[in-house]
């Protein structure tokens, strides 16, 4: 009697971990991804601070994002398996998302965070100077694809940001934010490879003047979140010119 007990805990086990296993999401990198805020605001839409406060002149987290290496061809029987999995115009998935609708974000889950998320990932949407809002859009739409719970995944963020600090390592290297000068897109790229040991993607937008501006900066990190590594190419849809204003905030 106590084997057979014992049997059947094994297989529950085994079910369990077999469960977890199927459940993970499949995908080859992060983008972690920050932007400056000048650029943000320096557009038609403008901006508007959490809490009414003014952040600091510092990078902010957009976020963490698992992401392909390349697109995948999208066929009829994997979009009804895996309804999760974004389907572009062109019928590809270029990334998961979306992955557990029942896994909503919960402050309590990163209480213990909240303080520094509030000084590095802080909304500049003026749909609401709440940033819960806007970490709750992070987590359930990409989130959920991590492999990670919550606290995990939002301290993974934070823990890269603080490790390589991109205001700092700009500005070590003479890029300066400035109203006036411009940058060799080349030289900020150079930088940023040289300070993490991969090469990032660059997203650019234009101002209102409609100058070139240096908006997004997209590190890629392998799927532990936690080391830095080459991404695969430009971004789609944040093309930059050869010289780009660092405007100042």
């Amino acid at each position: 009697m106590r084997l057979q007990c014992y049997c059947s805990i094994v297989l529950l086990l085994l079910l369990h971990a077999f469960a977890a296993s199927s459940a993970a999401t499949d995908f080859d990198f992060f983008y972690h991804v920050q932007q400056w805020p000048c650029s943000f605001c320096d557009t038609k839409k403008g901006c508007c601070f959490p809490n009414n406060v003014k952040p600091a002149a510092d990078f902010g987290i957009h976020g963490l994002w698992p992401n392909y290496a390349a697109c995948r061809p999208a066929t009829a029987d994997a979009d009804a398996d895996a309804p999760e999995i974004r389907i572009s115009k062109t019928k590809k998935k270029c990334w998961p998302e979306s992955c557990n609708a029942t896994d909503s974000f919960s402050l309590l889950q990163v209480r213990d965070l909240l303080g520094d998320m509030d000084r590095n990932w802080g909304t500049l949407s003026c749909k609401s100077n709440d940033s819960t809002p806007f970490w709750s859009h992070e987590w359930e739409k990409h989130g959920t694809c991590s492999n990670m719970d919550q606290h995990t995944y939002f301290a993974a963020a934070l823990q890269f940001k603080a490790r390589f600090n991109l205001t700092r390592i700009l500005l070590d290297a003479g890029i300066t934010p400035s109203d006036e000068k411009t940058y060799f897109l080349s030289s900020i790229l150079d930088a940023i490879t040289e300070a993490t040991g991969s090469k990032p993607s660059i997203g650019c937008n234009k101002g209102v003047a409609g100058e070139m501006q240096l908006f997004e900066v997209y590190q890629c990190v392998d799927r532990t979140g936690t080391r830095p590594v080459d991404c695969p190419g430009p971004v789609q849809g944040r093309k930059c010119s050869d010289k780009v204003q660092f405007p100042a905030f």
